[in-house]
């Protein structure tokens, strides 16, 4: 097997919901984390966290962070975030209308 390379996107609404899950035998690092707001004129706001796979709250990325209309938030920013096997990174937005994007790049690594 070998390590790769891994793009997700999801566009964010106001249910909680996966943008990636850490496969099993695996370690991720998370090297982007934007959130775009694609709204021309309402801003959002976006929480990030990262779970088990039974949706466990293990930490906040962010909690209910500001994205303004027309712009993006990094939330890896230059720091790194690993995750186990399994773990997960979900997002929820405050509107029902997905006027945020995630997008997520990750190098996977095999354990």
């Amino acid at each position: 097997m070998a390590n790769v390379f891994t793009n997700h996107g999801l566009a964010v609404t106001n249910t909680e919901t996966d943008i990636y899950q850490c496969p099993a035998n695996k370690t991720a690092v998370v090297i982007t984390l934007r959130i775009t707001n694609i709204d021309g004129t309402n801003q959002d706001q976006i929480t990030a966290k990262v779970t088990n796979s039974s949706n466990t709250n293990i930490a906040h990325i962010a909690s209910t962070v500001q994205v303004p209309a027309d712009s993006s938030v990094e939330l890896a920013g230059t720091s790194k975030i690993v995750l186990e096997a399994q773990d997960k990174i979900r997002l929820t937005g405050v509107a029902a209308s997905s006027d945020l994007e995630g997008f997520l790049s990750v190098l996977e690594i095999d354990n």
